[in-house]
């Protein structure tokens, strides 16, 4: 009997504790996503707590309950040039990026929104199973472990699981955006102050940096409105207009001129802060995100609200008063929360209807946040028109600098190779012409030799245009050049697909060498057995060029892909790569054309 009471008393203990965890829980989680100091730690002691829940239903019960938490991210290693990448973006240390690694870690783990789902339930479940333990015995202590399997350990979850996980999930990303939301109206009291003083005292250096701070939140928050809300926004800013040299040595900017260029940058930077309209888009999204998510999280807190009083202190108060005897604890309060305790046959089936509602609703009050972003920090058309023209000046001068290297190469196989074994040729030709009078076999024997140094002058200039274009591309079209390719391997390169009609020329070669490169790459990086190339066109060209290598490719690390890139680019054209460590890699080429 005494342990039935330590067993049951420490079930409720455990269950008690529920409402302390989920809330440690939810801190930590809203600490680190706002970058505090130490929160992982926090974190660390509620998961801690979980693993508790496991030890004690693999001891007391026998069921064994293994640890379902996604292994933590690897610590950020450098590029060949000692800068650390993390979605498109360098940074000179890895302190950041280990950060933002372990909030994914965290935040994106199944795990964490079980756990919080643990936590809430057991409140009520956890002491139930403890009054049966001391009552019953054995029986509901192999309940106990089959609830904590069922809740904390690794397992496929069913829909109604995932839809708790996402909605649990979706509320405390909400939770974090409004305390974000709080941060970003510092910060734009802080930008709108900056602005003030750097205008009276005439400091305009400040309104840069200031304007670049506004940046990075809302960069923050078009991040967080992509990968939370599902809405993706695009980050476009006006580009830097360089200063331009004048003829009596000073620098121009607009209507200015300025002695030094370090001057005349901080007046362009000056000036792109002030005429670009996603500045002031910035500071304005700073100032409103307040407001907006608190109205968004209204309907959230009061559905939690009568779920608290309704489901959840009525219950747990009623269990505290039939254990302990602790009488009616709501005595004292009055209004809408006295009424839903003392009425709890109409209070916890509306705390519980509340509580589903509000799961249903976190999700769609996420995407609408999502959207109020996307409404407000989206690229104005100016924008977007400026950074095409920009996008096409870069592309077209790599453009020039790739045929400028590749005619260099070009003359220079033929100065090196085809043209050195052409003079030799003529050389052994004239060599003959005169030993042919009075030393015919020597003659012959040069002849013989000039025949076979023809042949391999035809196989290298052979060789020389097929690496400019290929004859079966310009006969056969890109399908069939790409199945000849694929013969020429000694691997398995399955080509499927077929065009209803011809791109254009220059589209043909640079989607052939593009498929081209990233067969090599498959085959001499990725160590491949098999190859897979889908072509198909639906208002563009798109080619999937799929491998069972070991993947872990990186564009921004390997030239070949860099250059695909850079060769798609001249054509509109893009790479998608999806190449996870281990496998498999899959990379899309699209490139915009109509078929003739």
């Amino acid at each position: 009997m005494r342990r039935r009471l330590k067993i049951g008393s420490s079930l409720l203990l455990l269950g008690l504790a529920g409402p302390l965890l989920f809330a440690g829980y939810v801190a930590g989680l809203t600490a680190i996503s706002i970058g505090v100091p130490g929160s992982g730690r926090l974190i660390g002691r509620c998961r801690a707590a979980a693993g508790l829940s496991r030890r004690l239903a693999r001891d007391w019960s026998g069921v064994q309950v293994d640890d379902p938490y996604r292994p933590e991210p690897p610590e950020p290693q450098p590029d060949a040039e000692g800068w650390y990448r993390y979605d498109n973006t360098v940074y000179r240390r890895p302190t950041l990026v280990r950060y933002l690694q372990r909030v994914l870690w965290i935040g994106e783990d199944p795990a964490t929104g079980r756990d919080l789902d643990f936590f809430l339930l057991n409140t009520i479940i956890g002491p139930v199973l403890g009054l049966g333990v001391v009552l019953f015995g054995r029986a509901p202590l192999e309940l106990h472990g089959r609830w904590v399997r069922s809740r904390l350990g690794p397992r496929t979850e069913r829909s109604w699981q995932r839809w708790t996980v996402r909605g649990l999930r979706d509320l405390w990303r909400l939770a974090v955006l409004f305390a974000l939301s709080l941060l970003n109206l510092l910060v734009a009291v802080l930008v709108i102050a900056l602005f003030v003083i750097s205008h009276v005292l005439f400091v305009l250096q400040g309104w840069p940096l200031a304007a670049g701070l506004a940046a990075r939140m809302a960069g923050l928050g078009r991040g967080l409105a992509g990968s939370w809300s599902g809405v993706p926004t695009a980050q476009t800013y006006l580009p830097l207009v360089e200063p331009e040299p004048t003829s009596d040595g000073l620098y121009r900017v607009g209507r200015s001129l300025k002695r030094t260029p370090t001057a005349a940058l901080w007046r362009a930077r000056y000036r792109r802060a002030t005429t670009d309209p996603a500045t002031w888009r910035d500071l304005l999204w700073l100032l409103g995100d307040a407001p907006i998510t608190a109205l968004l999280l209204a309907p959230a807190v009061l559905l939690v609200w009568v779920f608290g009083w309704g489901a959840w202190i009525s219950v747990w108060v009623r269990l505290g008063d039939l254990l302990l005897g602790t009488g009616a604890p709501w005595a004292e309060l009055s209004g809408p929360a006295r009424w839903l305790a003392e009425t709890p046959l109409i209070g916890i089936p509306l705390g519980l209807a509340c509580g589903i509602a509000v799961l249903a609703a976190a999700p769609g009050l996420l995407r609408a946040h999502g959207r109020w972003t996307h409404w407000l920090l989206s690229p104005t058309r100016r924008a977007e028109l400026a950074q095409r023209v920009g996008e096409l000046s870069r592309t077209r001068a790599d453009a020039t600098a790739a045929e400028d290297v590749e005619l260099r190469r070009i003359e220079r196989d033929l100065h090196d190779g085809t043209q050195a074994r052409l003079v030799a040729l003529g050389m052994k030709l004239g060599a003959a012409e005169q030993l042919l009078a009075h030393d015919p076999d020597r003659a012959r024997e040069l002849l013989d030799q000039s025949k076979s140094d023809s042949g391999h002058a035809l196989a290298e200039l052979r060789a020389l245009v097929r690496g400019i274009r290929p004859p079966v591309l310009t006969e056969r079209g890109l399908v069939d050049a790409i199945r000849a390719l694929a013969l020429d391997l000694d691997v398995t390169v399955d080509v499927e697909g077929d065009l209803p009609g011809r791109c254009p020329s220059a589209v043909e070669a640079a989607a052939y060498f593009t498929t081209r490169e990233l067969i090599t790459n498959a085959l001499k990086h990725a160590r491949a057995g098999t190859v897979r190339v889908g072509i198909a066109h639906e208002g563009r060209l798109r080619i999937a060029v799929v491998d069972d290598g070991v993947g872990g490719a990186d564009p921004d690390r390997g030239s070949g892909l860099r250059g695909i890139r850079t060769r798609l680019g001249t054509f509109d054209g893009t790479l998608q790569l999806s190449s996870p460590p281990g496998g498999p890699t899959e990379a899309i080429v699209e490139i915009p054309c109509a078929l003739s």
